[in-house]
């Protein structure tokens, strides 16, 4: 096997994940009709790594022309892949290159400065100064601390596209026209080389082309979900849920890595893959049902750093204590209210490619499943 061709939707939840022999199209089309199949799968808008490419076939298999962006993850790793690592303005430029994608929402950030200055985001009480601040919000650590309260907007193309020219200008070492475009980076000092690569120019310009294919297709109301802060919280900051789907996806990438191991015989290496999906996607809808108004008297009596850990991951088991309480008269008020049922006929991962080659599936056409309407691929 040669890749993974998994799907998040808009609340980050994983609801596809099949292994295919290559990255060719034929190879994912069964499971992406699959998924398609499903009574409440109806996406507005879509994202993808390689968008505009095969959107005619996306249109093909949703059955309508879809609504396709480019992923900014992939956009940003298709640059950054390129840079040196060890270089020492390596991670200056990356934040740099985030500036000019995407900025803070004014209000997040007026609201996240306040608590970092008033000292309600410290455990000990410290105020930063404006120095502070400012040194903070170029590091990883800020975005990792305190990038959960900020909404990400999208600039426009271009915008996008002049500054990136600053950015390649600015970060480029050496300069063909030294007068109109100058190069402001500088060699690393100790290893005497530059930021760029051979390759970063070629898949700078090649970004540069689909700048247009990054803006949100919704509004950013539509494409952000705000929580609310715990009742007991001293900073009262919004926590900012993306309805990408691309952060959460990698994120499960990071996790799916853990799950099995190559000296694992297949039935239980699929059976842990399949646990730890649905384990990461009960963690997602824990946090989600922290949006409802209901949810803020309970709050109350837990502590804000425990409140999105996942209480029990077994369903089942909580569905069979709230089946003592009803067998002992207490029907009006089970123990466990969120619980959810298992979904019967389960095929996950590594069952694509039986499901595939038992159809025998022609890799030089698209599958389109006009038969067999069996959902073959989900994770619940």
């Amino acid at each position: 096997m040669e890749g993974l061709w998994d799907v998040a939707t808009e609340t980050g939840e994983t609801a596809c994940a099949v292994l295919v022999p290559s990255t060719k199209t034929s190879d994912f089309s069964h499971a992406a009709k699959q998924l398609s199949l499903r009574e409440n799968f109806n996406p507005k808008a879509m994202r993808s790594d390689n968008w505009p490419c095969k959107n005619d076939c996306w249109a093909l298999l949703l059955g309508h022309e879809a609504k396709g962006r480019l992923g900014l993850f992939h956009f940003i790793k298709h640059i950054t892949g390129t840079l040196r690592k060890k270089h020492l303005d390596c991670n200056k430029s990356v934040a740099l290159l985030l500036h000019c994608l995407c900025y803070h929402n004014d209000s997040d950030h007026n609201n996240l400065m306040l608590a970092l200055k008033n000292g309600t985001l410290s455990s000990t009480g410290a105020k930063l100064t404006d120095e502070n601040t400012e040194d903070l919000k170029g590091t990883r650590l800020f975005r990792v601390r305190h990038g959960k309260h900020l909404r990400k907007e999208i600039r426009s193309p271009e915008v996008t596209r002049h500054m990136l020219e600053n950015w390649f200008n600015a970060c480029k070492c050496s300069s063909s026209d030294v007068h109109n475009r100058p190069a402001g980076g500088r060699v690393d000092p100790i290893a005497q080389q530059p930021l760029f690569t051979p390759e970063t120019t070629d898949n700078w310009m090649c970004c540069e082309d689909k700048a247009e294919h990054l803006q949100d297709p919704l509004p950013l109301e539509e494409m952000c979900c705000t929580m609310p802060p715990n009742p007991n919280s001293s900073n009262q900051l919004n926590d900012c849920l993306s309805r990408r789907g691309e952060s959460s996806l990698e994120s499960f990438h990071g996790t799916l890595a853990h799950f099995v191991n190559c000296g694992m015989i297949n039935s239980l290496a699929d059976n842990l893959n399949l646990t730890g999906t649905a384990r990461f996607n009960l963690g997602i809808r824990n946090k989600l049902r922290l949006l409802s108004t209901t949810a803020r008297e309970q709050r109350k009596k837990m502590p804000g750093s425990w409140e999105t850990v996942t209480p029990c991951s077994n369903h089942s088991e909580l569905a069979w204590v709230n089946s003592l309480a009803k067998d002992c008269g207490t029907a009006e008020k089970i123990p466990f209210q969120c619980t959810e049922a298992l979904v019967n006929d389960l095929n996950f991962l590594r069952a694509h490619i039986f499901d595939a080659n038992d159809k025998n599936l022609d890799n030089d056409t698209l599958c389109l499943c006009a038969v067999n309407r069996t959902v073959a691929t989900c994770c619940n």
